[in-house]
């Protein structure tokens, strides 16, 4: 636990030590005001244990770190736009505190200031094409997302490719921007990209469970959000596979009622559905299988097991989390 402090201490600093402002003013605001809020710090911290497996030098993997904080936040701020979000983090988004305007361009400056940074180190050219790749994969993920509002039934296996594209590339393109900068082989970065995808996957299907069974106080989020929205989570995926043609219709039904039904009551009244059905299990089931291919491929990475550990500590904490 100490190199893993240690790390997010330097990356703290390397931060507090960027100067995000310019001018005008409207523009460059938004960017601190984004990046310097408080946040988990996964993609960097990622990029940076990958890096420090593969024994490389910290203050050239620290750029591509800030390179992939900075493109997540500008996904955040764009997202926060296409879904009115007044608040992230507890705090006003963007798009509340100035406007969808400013927070296009602020936007659109984080993604080239991203690009700026995962060229600074000697490898730049090959960790900006790896961004450029999972840029474009995150946007056709988001696409999926917004397609899946409208269509009258989506698969199992059609949203867990929107989340692999939305979600685990991102943290598997940390590891393997980290590992590149470390000057790894080619077959460690593509079985350390592996264990990045199936850790991503675990993560957000832990993520869609917690969003109903959690605390709400450690969560941090409110309470059954993803049954308010009417989002087609793999937990409405599997119920629907799982209910009978009555409680299969009734599900469709409560997923169809907006803001002014009774949020509470149909939030109860889903929960007491996936309950019947065992979701919740069936889910936990998925997300065994998803941590069992993420232990094979980071145990195919050519190192010897003490020089992981760092990475799989914070894998584990990850998964196994609670909010």
């Amino acid at each position: 636990m100490e190199t893993i402090k240690q790390l997010q201490q330097d990356f703290a600093d390397f931060m507090a030590h960027t100067d995000f402002s310019g001018q005008p003013a409207e523009l460059y605001e938004p960017i601190a005001y984004t990046i310097l809020q408080k946040g988990k710090r996964l993609r960097p911290m990622l990029c940076l244990l990958a890096n420090e497996m593969f024994g490389g030098d910290e203050q050239q993997a620290l750029w591509p770190a800030l390179a992939l904080e900075t493109f997540h936040n500008f996904t955040l701020i764009h997202d926060d736009i296409m879904d009115k979000a007044p608040l992230r983090r507890g705090m006003e988004t963007v798009y509340q505190k100035w406007n969808a305007d400013i927070a296009i361009l602020s936007g659109d400056a984080m993604l080239a200031k991203a690009f700026q940074f995962a060229l600074k180190p000697t490898k730049g050219a090959e960790l900006a094409q790896q961004l450029g790749k999972v840029a474009i994969e995150i946007c056709e993920g988001q696409q999926m997302d917004l397609n899946f509002e409208t269509l009258g039934s989506v698969t199992i296996d059609e949203y867990l490719e929107m989340i692999r594209l939305k979600t685990a590339v991102l943290l598997a393109t940390a590891l393997q921007m980290g590992a590149t900068v470390a000057g790894a082989n080619e077959s460690d970065i593509r079985h350390l990209y592996e264990f990045g995808i199936a850790m991503g996957m675990s993560f957000q299907l832990q993520d869609d469970i917690l969003d109903l069974y959690s605390d709400v106080e450690v969560f941090g989020k409110r309470h059954g959000g993803d049954i308010a929205d009417n989002k087609k989570t793999y937990l409405y995926l599997k119920a629907l596979e799982l209910a009978s043609k009555e409680d299969r219709k009734r599900l469709e039904y409560l997923f169809t009622l907006r803001m002014d039904h009774d949020e509470e009551e149909k939030i109860e009244e889903v929960q007491a559905i996936y309950d019947s059905l065992h979701v919740k299990e069936a889910v936990g089931k998925v997300i065994a299988d998803y941590d069992r291919k993420a232990i094979e491929a980071l145990a195919a990475v050519s190192l010897p097991e003490e020089r992981k550990a760092h990475l799989r500590n914070y894998a584990e904490s990850l998964t196994g989390r609670k909010k």
